[in-house]
């Protein structure tokens, strides 16, 4: 490739109350220009627009109204000055309580034909946790300290945890938290919209749910949103749970190491580090309120609190052909199986029995959008031919229930070759390609090519999602 290369690149984030468009230009180069292997990483990023907020279109609780979305993006588009078949690449990032609507699939459909090289996330929990801490700059921050920073984001249906240490995410939490559990008529105060989760805490403080605009009613949401910020205490401190926390906490995998400091985003991260709004009710929920039970808490006196670079939005531009690598020599390829766009690169579950499982993680990349996903191969402790053995048995065991083909298994370790000879074996009809050499993260999309000629080598781009800073 040239030394230098500009890509236009669109980033849509579809959020349980809010979506945005942002358009950005990404400066590409290549850091070792003499080799044969081109290492491309970006230079420079700079937003060229960046497109209003927008409440999330819904038809009813259960829908994303498809149809008025992309009319939103069609709009933005247009403002812009830009036309889809000018964008190089991208990304679509579907978060909150949204990648839950029955329709989620749909909106990715209706969004997906404004750019050919877009990588779609229905953000799962755990990765949703990861955009939240890069975009706001937890993760740059931590580096900086070399400390490990906790970065919370609290939306409009979930507050997602994540710890940064030194630059690298170390583990994640999702809780049903969030601004919009509870809406509000902005003129009567009474309540409109209780979610299931709220009802369940509510309960406890016997609220009529009426008018919630003084007295015993504003006291009982106040106790409840008090309530589940205690869960979330609990999470962090690494407390034993209650058992009303049980319909909160949605995944806790938080390592209990002691934190440096913490950063709040997500739309009520506005009101922690602007308080004393009056007219709590101005959104239509409850999110100045939440903001105000988390200044209250334990977590706000315990740690220092940093104010990140984008609290309401963690602003995704869209991914880059972050860098271009070529796999291992090492490698197995199953006869044209390949080129493969846009692969997305998902890491196990480690189960007590020192296992690896993928199954559930595959949930979040269901979509018939993608035409297969890549199962990654964490470092082993030993890379003896038993265990090797018993790897490949755990992976044809799972990648027959896991939609797509070719199947693609990336090793972080040299062992691409013998684990895709015995996975041949032991899955005779089933077109594989079996690589290693890669570096890759959470959150990271591939694109594979054609093997070099003369070569056992296979060219690989990963795209990572690039943010705002």
């Amino acid at each position: 490739m040239a030394k230098e290369m500009t890509l236009v690149s669109v980033g849509i984030d579809v959020g349980t109350t809010t979506t945005q468009l942002v358009i950005s230009r990404l400066t590409l180069v290549n850091v070792m220009p003499g080799s044969q292997v081109p290492k491309v990483e970006i230079s420079h990023k700079s937003i060229s627009y960046m497109g209003k907020v927008h409440f999330t279109p819904f038809e009813d609780r259960r829908h994303v109204d498809g149809g008025a979305l992309r009319k939103i993006i069609a709009k933005e588009y247009e403002k812009a000055g830009v036309k889809p078949e000018q964008i190089d690449t991208g990304a679509i990032i579907i978060t909150g309580e949204t990648a839950k609507k029955e329709n989620a699939s749909e909106i990715i459909h209706s969004l997906a034909d404004y750019a050919g090289d877009f990588v779609v996330a229905t953000a799962g929990p755990d990765l949703e946790s990861v955009i939240a801490g890069k975009g706001s700059g937890a993760e740059a921050l931590s580096k900086r300290l070399h400390a490990c920073i906790a970065n919370i984001d609290i939306g409009g249906g979930t507050t997602n945890i994540a710890y940064f240490d030194r630059g690298k995410c170390i583990g994640t939490a999702c809780i049903n938290v969030g601004g919009r559990l509870l809406e509000v008529d902005p003129i009567s105060h009474r309540l409109t919209y209780i979610s299931s989760p709220a009802q369940k805490i509510l309960n406890e403080y016997c609220t009529e749910t009426s008018k919630v605009q003084s007295g015993n009613e504003l006291v009982s949401v106040k106790n409840c949103l008090r309530s589940m910020v205690e869960c979330v205490e609990r999470v962090v401190f690494q407390e034993p749970l209650l058992a009303q926390d049980s319909c909160l906490v949605m995944t806790n995998l938080l390592p209990n190491v002691k934190i440096d400091g913490v950063v709040f985003s997500g739309g009520v991260a506005k009101y922690i580090y602007l308080p004393g709004i009056e007219e709590w009710w101005i959104h239509g929920d409850v999110g100045p309120l939440l903001a105000e039970a988390f200044q209250e808490s334990r977590i706000y006196s315990s740690f220092p609190i940093h104010e990140g670079s984008e609290t309401i939005h963690a602003t995704v531009l869209g991914a880059g052909a972050h860098t271009v690598n070529v796999s291992g020599s090492t490698i197995t390829v199953s006869e044209h199986s390949l080129p493969l766009r846009n692969v997305p690169a998902v890491f196990p579950e480690s189960e007590t029995s020192g296992k690896f499982s993928w199954l559930k993680s595959v949930d979040n990349y269901l979509d018939s959008l993608y035409h297969t996903v890549a199962l990654i191969v964490p470092p082993l402790p030993n890379t003896d031919f038993l265990t090797i053995l018993t790897l490949a048995e755990t992976l044809a065991s799972e990648l027959p229930l896991i939609k797509g083909e070719p199947k693609v298994v990336i090793a972080q370790q040299d062992i691409a070759k013998v684990l895709g000879q015995t996975l041949q074996r032991l899955l005779p009809a089933i077109p594989l390609v079996c690589l290693d050499g890669i570096e890759l993260a959470f959150g990271d999309f591939l694109d594979i090519a054609k093997p070099l000629p003369y070569q056992d080598t296979v060219p690989v781009i990963v795209k990572t999602l690039i943010f705002a800073r």
